[in-house]
């Protein structure tokens, strides 16, 4: 962990050095896995570490998104409290052929981020979602097998 916390405050030092504005994201996938936060940021923490946004990744299934979602809600409630950073949901995805229950994850994900107190919740992010056509292996997108964006996308606007 220390050597893992001395890279993460070397990058800091580096933009900092670079334009002190820049916000340097630490980022964990699970979001929803409040012990994996915990144990990580506390670790940073513990050996001088800094960060300004926490970080979050989601890839709920089309049957478990909703039980995922407030599990995300209430690690980003302990992860604000305990650490006094901001939030940012950086990755998200669903098959891309499941559009209603992606669509309504999108939406109470974006829900959810907006009903963080004091501008704590910076934002939800697609990840890939122009990836169609099974690209790679990948099937997480929001784009059709013809490279149209689905409905699932909708619920950014």
């Amino acid at each position: 962990m220390s050597n893992y916390a001395a890279l993460i405050q070397a990058g800091y030092q580096a933009v900092k050095a670079i334009d002190n504005k820049i916000q340097v994201v630490v980022h964990l996938s699970n979001g929803y896995d409040n012990n994996l936060f915990r144990w990580n940021l506390d670790g940073l923490r513990q050996y001088g570490a800094e960060w300004d946004i926490i970080g979050l990744s989601l890839y709920p299934t089309t049957t478990d998104w909703q039980s995922r979602n407030q599990e995300c809600l209430s690690n980003i409630t302990d992860l604000i409290t305990r650490y006094q950073k901001p939030i940012m949901i950086c990755e998200i995805g669903m098959p891309w052929d499941q559009v209603d229950s992606c669509y309504s994850f999108i939406s109470d994900l974006i829900s959810k981020v907006k009903s963080i107190p004091n501008e704590k919740g910076l934002g939800v992010f697609y990840w890939e979602p122009q990836s169609y056509a099974n690209w790679k292996g990948y099937t997480l997108g929001a784009f059709d097998n013809n490279g149209r964006p689905t409905a699932a996308m909708k619920a950014f606007q």
